[in-house]
């Protein structure tokens, strides 16, 4: 694969903007609407799955270019460190549906005083994971959106290309008529004499 900074400025706002879609489906403890559930925990869980997957291909695309310079290179490295916020948020995500497990199980013993400091306990636990993975999906965001923006800029020629007007040229003068003056066709007011 050929890459180029534009190309590669693209891909990393891409996963940029995935890790951020990422975040904005989150469950948040105590919203009647967006609380967590098992079922929206292990849908992340897998979703998070597939981004780091493409952050692992992005970094194997690149690293066996035959042609890796230090742009390559340097692209590689801001792929890679997103991955371990990535790794942050998986721990995460791992520890709800862990927590979350423990509540669906112990359901029946809610009102039994042993039962009810655990389940408070994993609900605190779940709360606290949330937020980490909330902040490290900020984190692995921020930091290809950084990368982002620090891309070299596309070559001289396309910048001189991209910076010339896009305003149409001006049309050229009409043509004189070659039909001689007897060939038009006479006007109304003539015709009617």
């Amino acid at each position: 694969m050929n890459t180029t900074p534009v190309s590669d400025a693209r891909a990393l706002r891409t996963a940029a903007e995935n890790f951020d879609a990422l975040r904005g489906k989150l469950p948040i403890p105590g919203d009647p609407h967006r609380g967590p559930d098992s079922v929206t925990v292990a849908k992340q869980i897998s979703e998070l799955g597939k981004r780091i997957t493409a952050l692992g291909d992005e970094i194997l695309i690149r690293t066996v270019s035959p042609d890796l310079d230090a742009h390559t290179a340097r692209v590689i490295s801001d792929f890679a460190a997103a991955v371990e916020p990535a790794g942050e948020v998986a721990s995460a995500l791992g520890s709800v549906a862990h927590q979350l497990s423990f509540l669906e199980r112990t359901e029946h013993m809610r009102d039994q005083p042993d039962a009810m400091d655990a389940r408070e306990a994993a609900t605190l636990v779940i709360g606290d994971a949330l937020g980490l993975a909330d902040a490290s999906l900020r984190d692995a965001s921020y930091s290809l959106y950084a990368a982002a923006a620090a891309a070299p800029p596309p070559p001289r020629q396309l910048r001189a290309a991209l910076s010339r007007s896009t305003t149409a040229a001006p049309l050229p003068a009409a043509a004189p008529s070659t039909v001689p003056p007897a060939a038009v066709a006479p006007s109304r007011t003539t015709r009617g004499r």
